[in-house]
């Protein structure tokens, strides 16, 4: 892993707005869409956590794969880049998006709803730790968020 070839490490600041982003593009469409299909308990309780994390994998894991960032991270200005400095393998974007987007389909799971929500805090706090700027995400695709 080169600073050269990776180029300028993104800001948590700017990741964050892009997962808000991208989050809505996702979530804004499929929690209308359930709510309109399925009676409000088994939607917002079952069905939307599902759904949510089945498309924001596919959502994401195509777009990194294909043009190394998401809606969100281009209206933020960072991108995706595998440890090398290219943009992600197919493997690697999919194990980035699945590892990010699986959590809360565990949420119609009492346990699984609270070991996902552990698993995020720590997901959060690796961010901070080391000097790449890497969350398990990152690390265990070896990809880096940096700056276009």
């Amino acid at each position: 892993m080169t600073d050269q070839a990776a180029g300028v490490l993104a800001e948590p600041s700017q990741r964050l707005v892009a997962r808000l982003v991208d989050t809505l593009i996702v979530g804004v469409p499929l929690g209308t869409a359930t709510a309109e299909l399925f009676p409000g308990l088994i939607a917002q309780t079952v069905v939307a956590p599902v759904g949510f994390a089945a498309v924001f994998l596919v959502y994401e894991a195509v777009q990194l794969a294909v043009w190394g960032r998401t809606v969100g991270k281009r209206l933020t200005g960072i991108r995706v880049v595998s440890a090398a400095g290219g943009r992600p393998s197919v493997p690697q974007a999919v194990i980035r998006a699945a590892i990010y987007a699986l959590p809360p389909g565990a949420r119609p799971v009492p346990v699984l709803n609270v070991i996902a929500g552990i698993f995020w805090l720590a997901e959060i706090g690796l961010l901070f730790e080391g000097s790449y700027g890497q969350a398990l995400h990152d690390r265990a695709a070896g990809t880096l968020v940096v700056r276009n």
